[in-house]
């Protein structure tokens, strides 16, 4: 999921929110890869409602791996 993710993410305006505790858990391990700048929700705003993350920035890592999986 986090190459998909990582792909949906480099066709976005960002920032861009990703919702649900999968997505988010994908964005926090792209995040630990290097592949993306992001906030991720406190446990205080996970409490109160949906909790989303909101990825900033693409990184040079980031494109590197999106060109490294699309075989080019």
């Amino acid at each position: 999921m986090r190459h998909t993710l990582l792909h949906y993410l480099s066709t976005q305006r960002l920032p861009a929110t990703v919702a649900g505790a999968q997505g988010i858990a994908a964005v926090q391990a792209l995040q630990m890869e290097g592949c993306v700048k992001a906030v991720l929700p406190s446990k205080r705003s996970a409490e109160a409602g949906v909790p989303v993350a909101t990825v900033t920035e693409l990184t040079r890592l980031g494109h590197r791996a999106l060109r490294r999986f699309s075989g080019a």
